[in-house]
């Protein structure tokens, strides 16, 4: 008898309650689609019995399974298939299963914009555009008129501070489904330069923004018509926060306005579309959103009774959140109720599996609504967490190293999650790190990347070949990965491997530019230039392009407070903070610079055709 996970009972109670409403979460590699899978196949049973009962089935026509791409939908509905005919069901249940849904967010929207959309006044037949850039231009050319949500005063003062050029990239950049609910509220009465004009560091940078705030000043006084915001050039702590209090209350008011703005485009952009018969993935979203915000058709489509699955609950924004779990609250529910926490989903109709350790794809924001979500299901009368820990990909060895270096990452502090240890199957093996060392043989000194990689590959070749299967512990080679840290190399790898009489298949042939040093760290690179608060990509440039360790950006994030940017100069002499301080100093020199002579001086001073 095999012996059992150590979270098999969790597995086995989210495959057999059907009344309860489990939020699951479960790391990569833990079995979660063919856990969803046999929660399918019990759906499935239940209905058979009914069927035997003379009674039709009544879950898996309501039975709505949401993916994160539609290759796993497909996978996730083969394997639920295949579960439920080892059964032998009757002929019903095959009919029933068929109209299940298995698909992404935006499919099962489309599907309640099908069924549904008259009632926003929607043809039935709407066209999904991915590309939408001539449309937009046509927009753009056909509008007269922006700005009407603001007051007339306001959307003078706005336009004077604000082009019209950056409102549209804010509308067509950022999705915002409903307008933000800022009042429209009154300009800032003044702008107080005098903290920033009265700072006394030295320097030529701070010398000259001082001029430039005090003639900014001047021309905010003046009947000019168009006053846009400046950036500081010094990279001085002191003197940066200065001048971040001067513009605070303007730049919120702007913020609030532009947002305001942004919505008004969007929605009259999205009608421009209907009025054509096209929407976009986001319309998708937005209209199904409009859909359960509507008193009669959130009734209608609550009396069907849905039964969600939602996989990859971490990839999932909060207006996909309420479109899922507005539609299984009883029919009288009123209110959004992640906000008012009164009739939550029924039980048994809102299940979600995921991982708080894998939101590393959306914003912040996206993770805590989805740790809200999860504490509220798990919070109402029919909802509970399980946990999913026996990972099926690792051996004990890697397991062991996992659990010992993630828990001083995933700390649960600064709005990080906390990890959760893994588990090996009783059946893992411990599995083995070997190091083979590559010999340069008869190369030349002067041996070009591609002559080193094939000599490499040869080597790679013999050692697996004299190696064997078995000392793999593998059954055939289509159970031997081989992992390239280059595209390019994977043929000659693949030639090598074919020399010794051993079949290989290439799984990377796409050949994307991104994968190179060359595009990959230059786009990194203009984008922290132009968005220097962004932590993200800087870590990543610090990291990629200059090569600093896990651990010194650990220590400059954690136990030196640091953060990651690049608009002013950071205190320190550790090497974090000194390429920082490069990279701000490139920033503050570029800024009014042509773009040729600005890329030019970036790619030299950062040395980045030498890296």
């Amino acid at each position: 008898m095999k012996p059992f996970p150590g979270d098999q009972q969790a597995r086995e109670r989210f495959a057999a309650e059907l009344h309860r409403n489990f939020s699951v979460v479960a790391a990569a590699g833990t079995g979660k689609t063919a856990a969803i899978a046999a929660r399918i196949a019990k759906i499935a049973q239940a209905d058979a019995e009914r069927i035997r009962r003379g009674e039709p089935p009544e879950a898996l026509p309501c039975l709505v399974v949401v993916t994160f791409t539609n290759r796993a939908a497909d996978e996730m509905q083969q394997r639920a298939r295949q579960q439920i005919f080892e059964r032998r069901p009757p002929l019903e249940v095959v009919a029933a299963f068929n109209q299940a849904f298995f698909g992404t967010i935006h499919s099962f929207c489309a599907k309640l914009l099908a069924q549904h959309g008259h009632y926003l006044g929607l043809p039935s037949r709407l066209e999904v555009v991915g590309d939408d850039q001539q449309l937009w231009n046509d927009f753009v050319q056909e509008t007269a008129s922006i700005g009407e949500s603001l007051s007339p005063e306001n959307r003078r003062k706005l336009f004077r501070h604000v082009a019209l050029r950056e409102l549209l990239e804010l509308a067509r950049l950022r999705p915002l489904p409903f307008f933000p609910e800022q009042d429209d509220s009154p300009y800032p009465r003044a702008i107080d330069i005098h903290p920033a004009i009265t700072y006394r560091g030295s320097g030529d940078r701070i010398k000259r923004d001082k001029e430039r705030l005090q003639k900014w000043k001047e021309l905010l006084e003046s009947s000019s018509d168009f006053v846009p915001l400046i950036e500081p050039t010094s990279g001085a702590t002191g003197f940066g926060e200065r001048w971040e209090g001067t513009f605070r209350k303007l730049n919120r008011w702007l913020s609030d306005c532009a947002l305001k703005v942004a919505a008004e485009i969007q929605a009259k952009y999205r009608q421009f579309r209907v009025e054509r018969g096209v929407v976009t993935f986001d319309d998708q979203i937005a209209f199904a959103l409009q859909l359960i915000e509507n008193r009669e058709t959130i009734s209608r489509i609550r009396a069907r009774n849905y039964i969600v699955i939602l996989d990859e609950a971490q990839d999932t924004d909060p207006q996909q959140f309420d479109i899922l779990t507005e539609i299984t609250r009883p029919p009288a529910a009123e209110g959004r109720w992640i906000e008012t926490q009164n009739d939550p989903p029924g039980p048994g109709r809102f299940c979600m599996v995921g991982d708080f350790q894998q939101s590393i794809y959306g914003t912040r924001a996206d993770l805590k609504h989805y740790q809200r979500v999860h504490r509220a299901l798990v919070a109402s009368d029919a909802g509970e967490e399980l946990k999913f820990s026996v990972t099926f990909r690792l051996d004990r060895e890697q397991i062991d190293f996992v659990n010992k270096c993630f828990p001083s990452i995933l700390t649960g502090c600064d709005g990080q999650v906390t990890f959760i240890p893994l588990e090996a199957h009783p059946e893992t093996l411990p599995g083995q790190v070997i190091r083979l060392d590559v010999a340069a043989g008869q190369l030349p000194a002067d041996a070009s990347e591609i002559q080193k990689a094939r000599a490499e590959a040869a080597q790679l070749a013999r050692w697996i070949k004299e190696t064997n299967l078995e000392n793999f512990r593998a059954r055939s080679w289509d159970q031997v990965a081989i992992l390239s840290p280059r595209r390019r190399w994977l043929g000659l790898i693949a030639n090598a491997l074919r020399a010794e009489q051993i079949d290989s298949q290439i799984h990377s042939e796409i050949d994307l530019k991104g994968d190179s040093p060359a595009h990959a760290w230059f786009t990194a690179l203009l984008t922290i230039m132009t968005q220097p608060w962004s932590s993200f990509e800087i870590v990543g440039v610090l990291r990629e392009v200059f090569g600093i360790s896990d651990h010194d950006l650990a220590t400059f994030a954690h136990e030196k407070g640091g953060r990651f940017q690049i608009q002013y100069e950071t205190q320190g002499s550790d090497v974090v903070s000194k390429t920082l301080n490069l990279l701000a100093a490139i920033h503050a020199k570029i800024l009014d610079k042509p773009l040729f002579t600005a890329v030019a001086r970036m790619a030299e001073v950062t040395q980045l055709r030498e890296r």
